[in-house]
């Protein structure tokens, strides 16, 4: 059982992004950030490197991140300090029987210099293997400091029994 889960962490990780590592406001200008994140299931934990870098004009934000796959995505401000996040990901080896795309949909809200983003995915590839299904769900508390982001999450399949993918991240931006 946790080969199982490890491997449906390291599965979930390649496919879909596992830190949000944004602010709530688009940015205005260029952005560049690297971080790391630890992720853990019941299996173990590991360490997984990210990267990214946005541009924008403070109402609307274009981003590429990576964390093993390759998130394009687009942040657009609602209102001060809430914005919606849209992302496709491509997963970091193409080839095989199907190529695993992820669509995710989250919101970014300001709580002061904290944030919280409710986000769901769509993957489009399943495994009967790994029971992974159509939909995931993820939220994530982040803390947006002075060229530094941190935040803790948590990407759950609850057709899979629950299971969940726990993550501590951090970034810092220049």
């Amino acid at each position: 059982m946790r080969a199982c889960l490890l491997a449906l962490a390291l599965f979930l990780s390649g496919c879909l992004p596992v830190a949000v590592l944004r602010s709530p406001e688009p940015v205005s200008g260029r952005s560049l950030a690297f971080g790391l994140s630890a992720v853990g299931a019941e299996g173990g934990a590991f360490l997984i490197p990210y990267a990214t870098y946005a541009q924008g004009d403070g109402q609307t934000e274009y981003n590429f991140s990576v964390q093993l796959g390759l998130r394009v995505g687009v942040k657009q401000a609602l209102t001060p300090g809430l914005s919606l996040d849209l992302g496709l990901t491509l997963p970091p080896f193409l080839g095989g029987d199907g190529v695993p795309l992820a669509l995710d949909a989250g919101l970014l809200v300001g709580l002061g210099g904290f944030y919280l983003s409710p986000r769901v995915h769509w993957l489009g590839f399943t495994s009967q293997e790994l029971n992974v299904s159509g939909f995931l769900y993820q939220g994530t508390l982040g803390y947006v400091g002075e060229g530094f982001l941190g935040e803790v999450g948590v990407l759950f399949n609850p057709q899979a029994g629950g299971a969940a993918l726990f993550s501590l991240s951090a970034a810092v931006r220049l």
